[in-house]
């Protein structure tokens, strides 16, 4: 685990403290078993139910595997309490991510705070200069949030979920 890895998964700015030059309103933890079993019992409603993690056999392994590894957080907030989970890797040039809220938590604009500390913690940490991310066209709260924080449509895909294509937009913010 690289140094600005440990940092990452160590930065409790619950009470917004500083750690090094990253102010952050989040705590970023290595993902636990107790906080993937929590995963798993979220569900979305409506269209948004695509993002339950329980009903493929495949998300709650990968979930279940994940435990500890370092490039995959848990998101807490300043109480102490699991908002989300963030994932992150290095492709090529890019850092790309994918973040997910609490189902009571979205569309509340606790979003783009979450949003806002990752990109800070790409622009201090890594010396890439573009992030990415990938969502499905329907979720025009999210497509909407991310270009809130200065994120463009960069490209257009189609993706195979449980055997159902979803059309899908890579979005990207350039940080150097």
């Amino acid at each position: 685990m690289s140094r600005m890895d440990r940092q990452f998964m160590g930065m409790n700015t619950v009470n917004d403290r500083t750690r090094g030059e990253l102010k952050m309103k989040y705590d970023f933890r290595l993902r636990t078993e107790e906080d993937v079993k929590e995963f798993i019992t979220w569900k979305f409603d409506g269209i948004y139910s695509f993002y339950d993690n329980d009903i493929q056999k495949e998300k709650i392994e990968y979930y279940l595997e994940s435990v500890n590894k370092e490039d995959l957080f848990s998101i807490y907030d300043r109480d102490g309490k699991l908002i989300g989970n963030c994932e992150y890797e290095i492709i090529d040039e890019d850092f790309v991510f994918g973040v997910q809220l609490k189902p009571e938590l979205t569309g509340k604009g606790l979003g783009e705070s979450v949003i806002r500390d990752i990109i800070e913690y790409a622009k201090n940490n890594y010396n890439h200069e573009t992030l990415h991310l990938g969502v499905v066209k329907f979720n025009e709260r999210a497509i909407k949030l991310y270009k809130r924080v200065g994120f463009v449509a960069e490209a257009e895909t189609v993706w195979n979920i449980r055997g159902k294509d979803y059309e899908a937009v890579i979005m990207g913010l350039k940080i150097i």
